[in-house]
């Protein structure tokens, strides 16, 4: 189950399985600012109860203020070894 502090109270449907590790996009191998273009990029194509799951090799500081700015609220999930997944959906 991935849950998480989220950087805004949403309902429930945050929380989520992520059994099916297909769908974590990983980024941790791309240099600055390549996996910040990507995320907004794809971010950009979500509608509705779509989500965006990433893996990267720290917590993306620099991309909260632009996904803010694009209504858009994340969760941050810090695995074992260091590395965050990100998911990222539209505002409620």
């Amino acid at each position: 189950m991935f849950e998480a502090p989220m950087n805004k109270p949403v309902p429930d449907k945050w929380r989520m399985s992520v059994e099916n590790t297909s769908d974590i996009v990983d980024l941790c191998g791309l240099e600055p600012p390549e996996p910040i273009v990507k995320i907004l990029t794809a971010c950009a194509q979500l509608h509705g109860d779509d989500y965006y799951l990433a893996r990267l090799p720290h917590a993306p500081t620099p991309l909260f203020p632009h996904l803010e700015s694009r209504g858009l609220h994340w969760k941050l999930h810090e695995e074992a070894d260091g590395r965050v997944l990100i998911m990222i959906r539209k505002t409620p």
